[in-house]
């Protein structure tokens, strides 16, 4: 599916085309009104995504001009404008939602995958050719009983073919549907994309033509004899479960919004140094319209991006900005003072918090859902959870239970079982299980029988209390079981940039790693022995050590020669690369990209 970004805050864009990319969406962004006129007019797109405010236009007028064309895929308006007469005005011109920056870029996506969903029906069906399916929900591919893993490019390619099962497709008409018109490949490229997809049906038990092609014209799927095309008119009812399909977790949107801060909050910075140069010429008496509209400008986009980041107060500040240099007449005193002393307060907020936006988009508060407990003991448990900064949700029975865990996972499940709830019990410990997470479970039940609390424990049940548990040692139990998570594995990172380290600390801990952190490499060897750790990460630059130099004296040390290794650096050159792994590394990963790569390399190196 490919989706049409409106906005020319062009960080903000590159941040939600990102995350949106993640999802296996093409994304192509335009600037400006005129920009976005000539993408309508060059591809067939599935969603528009529009700013009110645009360069040379409003985004309320190039609604109204999209659909008097006769566009009718959705559109979505993305505004700072937060009055209802802004909304009303936004849907009479067409737009189908309407969401106001700044925005949690996880809501966001979400409202897209709704609006997409609402637009074409069957968008999250299983999508099933012969012994084929394809989950859009959970980008899971499977060829009868065998999961097929696919890069995101195979995996669009695949879901373009099943959707229209008949259809030959030519490379220039894959390449629209695929990639962003910025990025297009080659016509060898996608032949190659196409081969490996092919080579990876067929280790899956796929014919090898599966994907056939029709020479003069381009691929479509292999043809089914009548036979196959009437038991595609009826699914078997597995391959219908929406109670097991699940958005995209957000860790990935996480990520991507952590390491999105990192690439564009220079961009945030310069964006300040214009407004501060605004209230320089302020303060000689110098400010020219043109300076003013240019410094509304920045405000507009910084109350737009810092919220979406994290900078709450900092997006607030932005916008109180912003209305006063809406004004077309020149400022006076009072409000020149008002300009000099919010400019003055929106730098300190970023300074005084320069990783705020970071932690908050990758240490997500642990949640615990809690089933079928009474009122006053669920209130109970949630002062309790509070007070460790957990944050409880509360199911009254089961069936509500299984439509949050749907919705939202939780990090812990506390299920409190009566005997005539058992075998009710059973099936969500099973929902449970079938999460991409692990997610521990603690029951509280007064049954001694044995033969249940067998079946319980083979359900993966980590704790059994009974019902009479203070509220503040269950929720002890639940901080134990979640610290015992964390522990699985033991890192230790050599970096003499402390900002780094303590990024990282968030960053590991979030996702069950027991994190040791050093400033000073001379301490390596005493660290070593203390933390016992299952990998290293070290820089190659840092004061009084090389790190290549290290790495290769631990290979040449008894003890430490098999440690896995990961070099962590901002050098990017092919040189220093091949020097990493001549003396040992087992991997090596930028800076600029380690928010999203550095847990995922960490996870499949300790595997």
């Amino acid at each position: 599916m490919r989706i049409l970004l409106v906005d020319d805050d062009e960080a903000l864009m590159e941040t939600l085309a990102e995350s949106l990319i993640r999802q296996r969406y093409a994304v192509d962004i335009a600037a400006n009104g005129e920009i976005a006129q000539e993408f309508q007019d060059l591809f067939p797109y599935d969603l528009v995504v529009l700013d009110w405010l645009l360069p040379d236009t409003e985004g309320i007028a190039l609604c109204r001009q999209f659909r008097q064309q006769g566009m009718t895929c959705p559109i979505l308006m993305l505004t700072a404008k937060d009055d209802s007469a802004d909304k009303v005005r936004a849907l009479d011109a067409g737009a189908d939602d309407y969401v106001v920056k700044p925005f949690n870029f996880e809501e966001l996506c979400a409202r897209i995958r709704a609006l997409l969903r609402r637009d074409s029906p069957g968008a999250t069906s299983v999508l099933q050719w012969g012994e084929l399916s394809l989950n859009p929900s959970t980008f899971e591919v499977f060829y009868g009983e065998h999961q097929i893993h696919t890069t995101p490019k195979e995996y669009a390619l695949l879901e373009l073919f099943l959707r229209h099962p008949t259809q030959v497709f030519s490379l220039n008409a894959i390449i629209d549907d695929i990639w962003s018109f910025e990025d297009p490949p080659s016509g060898d490229a996608v032949r190659t994309h196409i081969k490996g997809l092919r080579q990876k049906l067929k280790a899956g038990g796929a014919p090898k033509n599966f994907i056939e092609t029709v020479y003069g014209l381009g691929y479509r799927l292999h043809q089914l004899d009548l036979v196959d095309l009437v038991d595609l008119v009826e699914p078997p009812p597995e391959s219908r479960d929406v109670s097991e399909m699940r958005p995209p977790t957000t860790a990935a949107m996480q990520a991507a919004v952590a390491q999105a801060w990192e690439t564009h909050q220079e961009i945030m910075q310069e964006r300040l140094q214009i407004l501060e140069a605004m209230v320089t010429a302020v303060q000689a008496d110098q400010l020219s319209i043109d300076l003013q509209q240019q410094g509304r400008s920045q405000a507009h986009k910084l109350a737009g991006s810092l919220g979406c980041y994290g900078f709450a107060e900092g997006s607030r500040i932005a916008r109180e900005l912003e209305r006063l240099l809406e004004l077309e007449a020149p400022l006076g005193d009072e409000q020149a003072s008002q300009v000099a002393q919010l400019v003055q307060n929106l730098r300190q907020s970023l300074v005084e918090s320069p990783l705020a936006a970071v932690e908050a988009a990758i240490a997500p508060t642990p949640q615990l859902l809690v089933v079928g407990a009474e009122p006053a003991y669920s209130q109970a448990l949630a002062v309790a959870a509070e007070a460790i900064n957990i944050r409880s949700m509360v199911a009254a029975n089961l069936n509500q239970a299984h439509a949050m865990l749907q919705a939202q996972p939780p990090t812990v499940v506390l299920l409190c079982l009566t005997e005539a709830d058992f075998e009710a019990a059973m099936g969500l410990l099973a929902a449970i299980a079938r999460c991409s997470d692990q997610i521990p479970v603690l029951i509280m039940t007064d049954s001694h029988d044995f033969q249940q609390r067998l079946q319980l424990v083979r359900q993966g049940v980590e704790h059994l209390l009974p019902t009479s548990t203070p509220p503040q040692q269950v929720m002890e139990t639940v901080q134990q079981t979640l610290q015992a998570d964390d522990a699985a594995f033991k890192i230790l990172v050599v970096d003499d940039d402390v900002q780094i380290l303590a990024l990282l600390r968030t960053l590991l801990a979030s996702w069950g790693m027991q994190l040791t952190t050093l400033a000073d490499p001379a301490q390596l060897w005493d660290s070593l022995e203390q933390v016992q750790p299952d990998l290293l990460v070290l820089d190659v630059e840092m004061p009084g050590a090389n790190g290549l130099e290290l790495c290769q004296a631990l290979r040449t040390d008894e003890q430490w020669r098999h440690l896995s290794i990961l070099f962590l650096t901002v050098h990017e050159d092919a040189q220093t690369l091949q020097q990493a792994f001549n003396v040992g590394a087992d991997d090596f990963i930028y800076k600029s990209t380690m928010v999203t790569e550095l847990p995922r390399r960490i996870l499949k190196r300790l595997q």
